[in-house]
């Protein structure tokens, strides 16, 4: 048996609680689905690779994939047979089948990262906005349409703030012009200097005005 067990828990308490029992609970499969999951009768004269197994019909199909092993976990800590490289199989195929959630995140991480890298220079929110056009959405706010842009400028470290972006201001007391927030911009840091935001805001109020 299994050491993950712990002293006082039943063979049965186990299965019921372990993690691909409760990864299929949650793929919606049901207490009396679980129970005809199982392997065929027939299967000992073959090694484990082509052991077949039964399911009900209603079974979300989402979950199939993970059938076998559960069959395989369940013929494991219910029967508890003794040592053959058909347990040794049985248990690798349970572990494996635990692992490949772990992976398909890495591949979703990594698809995610292809697809980032694919967006239009610039873009730096989630919904395709440049750091241009945040700043023009800032200066025509009407709570901060009489801001100067000295007073607007900490409003853009507290938005960069908030998208994660990790702003590091930059500051020159005699020259404001010198001004500059450092931010997270895909793989590297990027900058925006005050003098640049300032022509931003003026040129996004001048449109606002002229419409």
């Amino acid at each position: 048996m299994t050491n993950e067990m712990a002293n006082n828990e039943t063979p049965s308490q186990y299965l019921k609680t372990h993690d691909l029992t409760r990864q299929l609970e949650r793929l919606g499969v049901t207490e009396e689905q679980l129970q005809a999951m199982r392997f065929r009768g027939t299967n000992k004269r073959w090694p484990f690779e082509q052991w077949s197994f039964e399911w009900l019909e209603t079974t979300p199909p989402k979950a199939i994939p993970f059938i076998k092993a559960y069959c395989a976990l369940k013929w494991l800590i219910l029967e508890n047979p003794s040592y053959s490289r058909d347990k040794e199989d049985a248990w690798r195929l349970v572990n494996e089948t635990m692992a490949a959630p772990i992976f398909a995140i890495g591949v979703r991480a990594k698809v995610a990262q292809s697809r980032r890298a694919k967006k239009p220079r610039g873009k730096i929110t989630s919904d395709g906005k440049t750091i241009d056009q945040v700043i023009g959405s800032l200066a025509v706010k009407p709570q901060y349409q009489s801001d100067s842009a000295k007073e607007l400028w900490p409003h853009l470290r507290a938005w960069l703030d908030e998208e994660g972006l990790n702003p590091e201001e930059m500051v020159d007391p005699g020259d404001s012009q010198k001004w500059t927030y450092a931010y997270d911009f895909r793989d590297r840091r990027k900058k925006i200097t005050f003098r640049r935001f300032e022509g931003i805001v003026s040129r996004a109020r001048g449109e606002e005005k002229s419409q």
